[in-house]
């Protein structure tokens, strides 16, 4: 068997390269430019029609606000979660522990969010248990809102900031918590001033994976929020299927990708300051 060289590795790197001009980059082109296709031909047009069109940036800002909300909860209860599961638990039962976290998550995300529709809907159990101790109906009224929407994307988010947050703290070297501990160092000092900078690139990296899948996320808003107040992946798959206006449609999903280019910003420069710093 032949090996390849140590120090010529484009053997092996083009097929990926190849495959990711094919799959990801071809795609994209031609996303820019139909987003610059206009009836005069080519311009920014569709932008500033996007721009200047109140409805579109409403839901535009609406699916920031919901994925910035679910990420910013998501990730204040990964930290408590992630250290739970990476310091307090045993060893020997942190696998189960892991599993019983991710398996309501083997499911389909759709039928998550169709769940959830039922547990929150004025017959669902929320509801019928309100009505058991009050002793009359009683109507949630969470289904069909913003808060509804926000919950089912937290729930996702805090399983993914979570899983993110357990690698980096379990990646840890034990012998400098322990080393700490032996100084007198107390719990809450050990934590602040080595886990917390230690495990902060694994949390920048679910909170930017969550916000990622959570912007252009269209189950949950449409299941959960009911689609009364759209976000943009609302109206971008509306726009194909009712007009098939595909110019239009590539300029939503094209500001999309820019508002993910944005959020995975800081990620990218704590990388390259890590790096640099090593």
């Amino acid at each position: 068997m032949r090996h390849v060289p140590a120090g010529n590795p484009w053997q092996l790197v083009l097929p990926a390269l190849f495959l990711m001009i094919v799959l990801f980059l071809s795609p994209i082109v031609n996303m820019v430019g139909l987003s610059l296709t206009t009836s005069q031909g080519v311009s920014i047009q569709n932008y500033v029609n996007f721009f200047s069109t109140s409805h579109l940036t409403d839901a535009m800002m609406r699916s920031i606000q919901l994925a910035g909300i679910a990420t910013l909860i998501s990730s204040i209860i990964s930290w408590p979660l992630a250290f739970f599961l990476a310091y307090c638990i045993p060893v020997q039962f942190r696998i189960a522990a892991l599993l019983l976290l991710i398996a309501p998550f083997w499911t389909s995300f759709t039928i998550r969010a169709f769940s959830w529709q039922l547990v929150l809907s004025d017959n669902g159990v929320i509801a019928a248990s309100l009505s058991y101790i009050v002793g009359e109906p009683v109507s949630v009224g969470i289904l069909y809102t913003m808060a509804a929407s926000i919950l089912g994307l937290t729930l996702f988010g805090t399983m993914l900031t979570t899983l993110t947050l357990f690698g980096a703290m379990t990646a840890i070297n034990q012998n400098l918590l322990e080393a700490s501990a032996s100084l007198g160092a107390k719990s809450w000092s050990i934590f602040r001033d080595i886990v917390i900078p230690l495990a902060t690139p694994g949390w920048l990296v679910g909170t930017t994976l969550t916000f990622v899948i959570c912007v252009g996320d269209y189950a949950v808003p449409t299941l959960l929020g009911g689609g009364l107040k759209p976000v943009l992946a609302q109206l971008m798959l509306s726009t194909v299927k009712g007009t098939y206006d595909l110019p239009n449609a590539a300029t939503m999903a094209m500001i999309l990708m820019f508002i993910v280019l944005l959020a995975a910003l800081p990620m990218t420069l704590h990388i390259l300051v890590l790096r640099k710093q090593s």
